[in-house]
């Protein structure tokens, strides 16, 4: 008999055992969670209760939130309905809305050329394009314009302003920033990052149909619509009846008139060349219509080909005045003999470099250049026909003969003394690059007029008959050392002249009519130039083009000039590097404005 088989009995003992011990030890966590049965049927009931409490309260604010939701829509409704233009003796009027009184004594107030802030703060603006919002800073002025800006930063001195107490107005005031754009924006647009809306034209329209733009508003205007969203319903309804205000303003009163802001240079700001000339910054305006400004110059009151009164056009390289009809005339002459802009549609052309030339010009002088044989024979009483089968015409002749006459004295230029006439003399060229030099605008403007070939991109080899102080290279040489020899003398770092006088514009080989200018500092004669097709990017004997030399004197006002006319910073120099790279070579760029326009051209 097998010993190990009768000792299973042991196993069985030692299973046995387990098992009452996992027994015993179960029943007394039983007996002991028993007693807490009650307690844990309490605790469950209560869960339960507040449950049902939480859902009912939150049934309540549901409500209670749809509740005011209608109600807003509703009162919104009502508001917008009740918003409606009547006339009345000839006066806008508006119905239902509660115009702010305060709006109407500073909409006045602004006759007197005193501008003060009706309301600002920050608004969210949607996109036309990619219908994004964004958050732009609105101004509403006394003058009735809407500016908003993206950013909030210093404002330009001779503003005043009148807190209202509204939401969003703040003591705050504007400066210039990063300008985008485009290079053919105004000067208060481009410089200053702004955007103005034209409210003589617009109309308010709260969006009420969507419940998602419940605190939105949109100012319709001919050419475009702006929808803007408030922080709140106060805000938005602020912001609604102080436009609106604004809008009856000037409807009803007699500064409707389109005013245009003319920049004045402030008197301690001037440009770093040697003849002091301020810059043409825009740190200062005027509130008077450009019309009013440009008619005030000499002869400017009358038409330049027909005389007819109170003209509102121009041509801007020829300095000019016209009437509507003239001005049809010369747009047909095509934009290589007159650009023709209007006085109150072209707000964006008349910057102040414009009006200054204007202001040097005018009816008057041009047309002693233009009309000078038909001036010299009225002044010994001789008859026109003696001097030209032309005759001039006046307000009330047929369109036929003013173009006859427009074309003759452009075109033909029969009119101009034949005597003043030296086409491709050396003089001549002699004499305009003199006339720069001493910025004698009405002297450039003449020599322009008179010559029959272009001469504005005249340079200082054709002017000067001088030995020049560096020979170029022959092309046919084509040796290592005369490659390495033209390489150095193109460099403007290895210049001698430059290194003597530590002047970039003692050497003006190869410099154009526009070089000169941009060394003489004179934005007005640079625009004069410009105006007559000077090429903005040529370049010298070193290849630094007008941006280059206005970056090497360090006449940031001109640089920016230039950027905005179409100046390319990315052409390079002799020495290989860009206008951006010279003026990093002096140092951190200060002016962020030219930074952003040098990064961008």
């Amino acid at each position: 008999m097998n010993i190990e088989a009768k000792k299973k009995y042991e196993f069985l003992e030692s299973i046995s055992a387990i098992m009452d011990a996992h027994l015993r030890y179960f029943k007394l966590g039983y007996d002991l969670l028993s007693q807490l049965e009650p307690f844990i049927h309490q605790v469950l009931t209560y869960a339960q209760q507040s449950k049902e409490l939480a859902n009912v309260e939150q049934d309540k604010l549901e409500k209670r939130i749809q509740e005011f939701r209608t109600q807003a829509e509703i009162d919104t409704l009502r508001v917008s309905n009740n918003i409606e233009p009547s006339t009345n003796a000839g006066s806008i009027q508006v119905v239902g809305m509660n115009l702010d009184k305060s709006v109407e004594p500073l909409m006045l107030s602004s006759i007197e050329g005193e501008v003060q802030t009706i309301k600002q703060g920050y608004l969210l603006k949607r996109s036309s394009s990619r219908g994004d919002w964004k958050r732009r800073f609105f101004v509403l002025d006394s003058r009735g314009s809407l500016y908003y800006y993206r950013n909030k930063g210093i404002k330009p001195m001779g503003y005043h302003h009148q807190h209202t107490g509204s939401a969003g107005d703040s003591s705050g005031v504007f400066a210039k920033f990063r300008a985008r754009h485009s290079r053919s924006l105004s000067f208060n647009e481009g410089t200053l990052g702004s955007r103005t809306v034209d409210l003589r034209a617009s109309t308010i329209k709260l969006d009420t149909e969507d419940t998602d733009l419940r605190l939105c508003f949109r100012i319709l205007t001919p050419l475009k619509t702006y929808t803007l969203q408030a922080e709140n319903g106060v805000d938005r309804m602020d912001w609604v009846n102080k436009i609106t205000a604004v809008i009856v303003s000037l409807l009803n009163s007699h500064i409707q008139q389109q005013h245009v802001e003319i920049p004045r240079p402030p008197s301690n700001v001037t440009s770093p060349n040697s003849h002091g000339t301020s810059e043409i910054e825009q740190t200062g305006y005027r509130a008077e219509p450009i019309s009013s400004v440009l008619r005030k110059i000499p002869g400017n009151d009358v038409c330049a080909e027909c005389s007819a009164a109170e003209p509102d056009w121009a041509s801007l390289n020829l300095g000019i005045l016209l009437c509507i009809e003239c001005s049809g005339v010369h747009r047909n002459l095509g934009v290589h003999i007159s650009k023709v802009r209007s006085l109150t549609l072209d707000v964006k052309v008349w910057e102040p470099s414009i009006v200054e030339l204007f202001c040097t010009l005018g009816n008057a002088y041009c047309n002693s250049i233009w009309e000078g044989s038909l001036l010299k024979n009225e002044s010994v009483d001789e008859p026109k026909a003696t001097s030209t089968s032309v005759p001039k015409p006046c307000a009330k002749d047929v369109i036929s003969l003013k173009e006859k006459y427009i074309h003759a004295k452009y075109v033909d230029k029969l009119l101009i003394i034949k005597d003043a006439l030296q086409p491709g003399d050396p003089p001549n060229l002699t004499n305009i690059w003199q006339a720069v030099k001493t910025d004698n605008i009405q002297e450039v403007y003449r020599l322009l007029a008179i010559s029959e070939t272009n001469i504005v991109n005249t340079t200082f080899d054709d002017a000067v008959s001088i030995e020049l102080y560096h020979h170029v290279v022959d092309a046919q040489d084509s040796s290592l050392e005369s490659q390495k020899e033209q390489k150095e003398q193109h460099d403007p770092l290895a210049c001698q002249r430059i290194k003597d006088s530590n002047d970039p514009g003692n050497c003006l080989q190869g410099c154009s009519l526009l070089h000169l200018a941009c060394q003489g500092g004179n934005c007005v004669m640079l625009e004069l130039l410009l105006q007559f097709g000077a090429d903005i990017n040529m370049r010298d004997f070193h290849g630094r083009t007008p941006l280059h030399h206005c970056v090497a004197l360090g006449n940031n006002s001109l640089a920016k000039h230039l950027l905005r006319r179409g100046a390319k910073s990315s052409i390079t120099d002799e020495g290989g590097l860009s206008a951006l790279e010279r003026a990093m070579e002096k140092g951190a760029i200060k002016d962020e404005e030219l930074f952003i326009l040098l990064n961008g051209s």
